[in-house]
């Protein structure tokens, strides 16, 4: 089964709606479910499931699902670092309605050190404020970056974020997601998964057409380790 996000036209709304599409392999069959854009939406899966490429796409087309005439987005992956994240987030706007946001004697302070990393946090912490906050592997973050992530997360509109799955996001950032309220989708790696089955079953019958059936036993048991592994 093939699962991924489509976004579609509906009559009289101006902007498309996000559909979990459910394409089951070697048949017409499809599930469709919409995904109510009012809340946070987490995708969970393995590292080749492919939820890192359904966050880019519905980061990519925000656009044309929401209305960001009044909002800005943030995006950020495990494997920035805090710089890297900061520089791709932060524009000479953002800098300028930072400091506006400030009275005259924290503005002069926070000019003075505007190149400082402490202040492009406090820069990208008031963006978010008014953000959709796009996340890839928020299971994955550690240490000073999970502090940030916390404080995005919480003062963020919503959060579109990429997990393996519940049970691996920090406690903390669970919980401020479950008081905001969130939707799911959970992605399965088949390709990958339906060729190694293929090869199993292939190297199976010569040793069963020969009697070789500890063999087949021990074959029969790898597939079953598989299933497990890929998350099936």
């Amino acid at each position: 089964m093939q699962k991924f996000l489509r976004f579609k036209n509906i009559p009289g709304k101006k902007y498309k709606s996000i559909i979990f599409r459910e394409k089951y392999r070697y048949s017409n069959k499809m599930k469709e479910r919409y995904i109510g854009k009012k809340l946070s939406l987490l995708i969970f899966g393995m590292d080749t499931s492919g939820k890192s490429k359904e966050l880019n796409k519905l980061y990519t087309r925000k656009e044309e699902v929401f209305d960001m005439s009044k909002l800005d987005s943030i995006y950020i992956n495990s494997t920035d670092s805090i710089s890297e994240f900061l520089f791709k987030n932060i524009s000479e706007n953002d800098i300028n309605n930072f400091l506006l946001s400030l009275d005259d004697t924290k503005q002069i302070e926070a000019e003075k050190n505007i190149n400082k990393q402490f202040i492009k946090v406090e820069i990208l912490k008031f963006k978010a404020k008014n953000s959709l906050l796009f996340i890839d592997d928020i299971d994955k973050f550690t240490g000073k970056k999970l502090e940030i992530l916390k404080h995005l997360v919480r003062i963020s509109k919503r959060t579109y974020a990429t997990s393996q799955s519940d049970k691996t996001i920090n406690k903390t950032i669970y919980k401020i997601l479950e008081q905001k309220q969130f939707n799911t989708i959970n992605l399965k790696t088949t390709n990958s998964f339906d060729a190694t089955n293929y090869v199993l079953i292939a190297a199976m019958i010569p040793f069963a057409i020969s009697g070789q059936y500890m063999i087949v036993m021990m074959l029969l048991l790898a597939n079953r380790y598989l299933d497990k592994g890929m998350g099936k």
